[in-house]
């Protein structure tokens, strides 16, 4: 079975270098610093040869070993490499801190580029792949930073210095003890051809959509289980393993030649050598001479091999690098929230004839209508009708395709984004709670709220029961050993928190969605206080959430097609009276009762 994977769009690549300098900060001087230590640590560490080399000659070639020699050739053999171990070790002390530093950098203007975005940005991204997406991102860079460029330095430098050594003691067993080297790099070449990258971007590319396949199937266990399924029943799973495991074995064995052949070739430098050693000392050359100099090329023969397996390592990791950046580019490629300069916001919310797509689906067409200063408008209708979309352009989550959205008669786009939302309340069917404490949960809303002001809005929102029954109260933190609540509790500690905020405007997403008779009735309550003089949008399945409505909004395929209170729409006997005949059916059903 053939692999095939649908390749991401290419497009030119900048050196992955040079995209990481707007992350580089202050400490940019540390790479090519890093990168100097250990191109000379790459030189002190090879130097130990030319000693090495002295300490041999002079125990073949002498008829007496001195040994006030072969100790000062040692200690200078030594010296070096001691050097270049010190040098390393301040090459990676500077690639590390610089490393840190870009990591951080990245982290801290990933999270910027975010704030700077609309609320829309987030609408559909889950905040655990956000951040896995970043902070990943910024931990390979960091891997390549820190360990493999200043590698790179040495893997550049120290070649030239080994093709120094080659012709330095014998240029004629120099020469033999390249081709090795020679024909390991025509291999090497052949094995990083451009239909190799390929296939190794379609395994990274590979790994990436079965990891997302195998989340699916772990979160659908249970219903495995519970059918009594196999993994088989999983059929894009299944068929992905079987793929991706084909496409590994075939791109594999492409190697499996080649690279037994690399292994074998670069570390064969004796095999060429040997023979033409036998051949200078048996046409005339001094035996112990050349002994001698072929000791010390059997010694440096096998080092360019190892900067060539961390020429490709380095490959590799910037590869890896470059991934991670284009994730991150992708995450973060959205428009930019473009703000204006008013921070005063008036009264009233209105739709002048707002049409709005999400890519090439329409979601609304033509939309208007007023919210006035003081009124709750509801928005009820079938789901896919577009209500939750008007409440995130009243939000400013989007901007609208077409028309305009005015608060205050003006357009939304000319207000500062901060002062906007300081306006604004949000309660959406799920409301989250951070894991810090209560207190400051509710404090986001209003950091300067004292104790009083917090327990005036637990009291509106029929929340203080929920934390009178803490033993920490307000200093507990919630998800620390076990404190967890509710979908109706957390609903109610969210609406305290918009009491806190007191904005002017309110905006209720399906608040009761997820809330017992209990909750819902008290959460009703809570609202009524909470919409009081305010410019309210409520959004609801539930109609008798909006019966007290001032004005009904009936969507339906992102048209007003209805409008008028709870009595108007029913005497209508159109959209909103079936609405709430199939409410009213729903409700009032009973096992075992009559249905017809």
């Amino acid at each position: 079975m053939e692999y095939e994977m649908k390749s991401t769009k290419k497009q030119q690549k900048t050196f992955v270098l040079k995209r990481l300098l707007p992350y580089t900060g202050k400490k940019g001087y540390m790479l090519p610093l890093a990168m100097l230590f250990s191109a000379f640590s790459g030189i002190m560490m090879l130097m130990p040869m030319v000693y090495i080399h002295k300490i041999i000659s002079g125990i073949i070639l002498s008829s007496s070993v001195d040994g006030n020699s072969i100790r000062y050739n040692a200690i200078l053999a030594a010296s070096f490499a001691a050097a270049g171990v010190l040098l390393y070790f301040f090459a990676l002390l500077v690639s590390h801190i610089f490393a840190f530093e870009v990591e951080a950098n990245i982290i801290r203007i990933s999270v910027k580029k975010m704030m700077d975005k609309p609320l829309g940005f987030f609408a559909n991204r889950e905040s655990g792949n956000l951040r896995k997406t970043i902070i990943d991102g910024a931990g390979e860079t960091h891997n390549m930073l820190a360990h493999q460029l200043p590698d790179f330095a040495m893997t550049i430098v120290s070649p030239f210095v080994l093709l120094i050594f080659f012709f330095l003691f014998d240029w004629r067993l120099g020469l033999v003890s390249l081709i090795p080297m020679v024909i390991s790099i025509l291999l090497m070449a052949t094995m990083s051809s451009r239909k190799n990258m390929k296939m190794r971007e379609e395994y990274y590319e590979g790994l990436a959509h079965l990891s997302a396949e195998s989340v699916e199937y772990v979160r659908g266990i249970p219903v495995v289980k519970t059918f009594a399924q196999s993994v088989e029943s999983f059929e894009r799973f299944y068929s992905l393993i079987i793929r991706m495991k084909d496409f590994v074995v075939r791109w594999s064995m492409g190697f499996k030649n080649k690279m037994s052949l690399y292994e074998a070739v670069s570390s064969s430098t004796a095999f060429f050598l040997v023979p033409v050693a036998i051949i200078l000392f048996t046409t005339g050359g001094d035996m112990r001479q050349v002994l001698a100099n072929s000791v010390i090329y059997l010694l440096i023969g096998p080092a360019f091999g190892i900067f060539m397996m961390r020429s490709a390592s380095i490959q590799n990791f910037t590869y890896f690098a470059e991934l991670a950046l284009d994730k991150i580019d992708a995450t973060l490629d959205y428009d930019d929230l473009v703000s204006g300069a008013k921070t005063t916001v008036g009264e009233g919310l209105e739709f002048k004839n707002v049409s709005f797509s999400y890519g090439k689906e329409k979601v609304l067409d033509n939309v208007s209508f007023k919210v006035n200063k003081g009124e709750t408008v509801a928005l009820v209708g079938a789901s896919g009708g577009g209500k939750t979309t008007v409440a995130r352009l009243a939000a400013r989550f989007y901007d609208a395709d077409e028309g305009e959205i005015l608060v205050g008669g003006i357009n939304i786009k000319e207000y500062d984004k901060s002062a906007l939302m300081k306006k604004i309340a949000f309660v959406f069917q799920r409301s989250n709670l951070f894991k810090i404490s209560l207190r400051s949960n509710l404090l986001l809303a209003n950091p300067n709220a004292g104790n009083e002001e917090i327990e005036l809005a637990l009291i509106k929102a029929g929340a203080k029961e929920i934390v009178d029954n803490l033993e920490k109260g307000l200093d507990t933190v919630y998800g620390s050993k076990g404190i967890y609540f509710s979908g109706g509790e957390i609903q109610r500690l969210s609406i305290a928190r918009a009491f806190l905020k007191n904005a002017d405007f309110v905006v209720l997403d399906e608040a009761t969605a997820f809330a017992d008779p209990e909750n819902e009735h008290i959460i009703q309550a809570s609202f009524k206080e909470l919409s009081k003089n305010k410019t309210t949008l409520m959004i609801a399945h539930r109609l008798s959430t909006v019966i007290n409505a001032d004005r009904i909004l009936v969507m339906e395929n992102g048209k007003i097609v209805e409008s008028g209170t709870h009595n108007e729409l029913l005497t209508k006997g159109g959209a909103y009276k079936k609405l709430w005949d199939e409410y009213q059916q729903a409700a009032n059903w009973k096992i075992g009762g009559n249905h017809e």
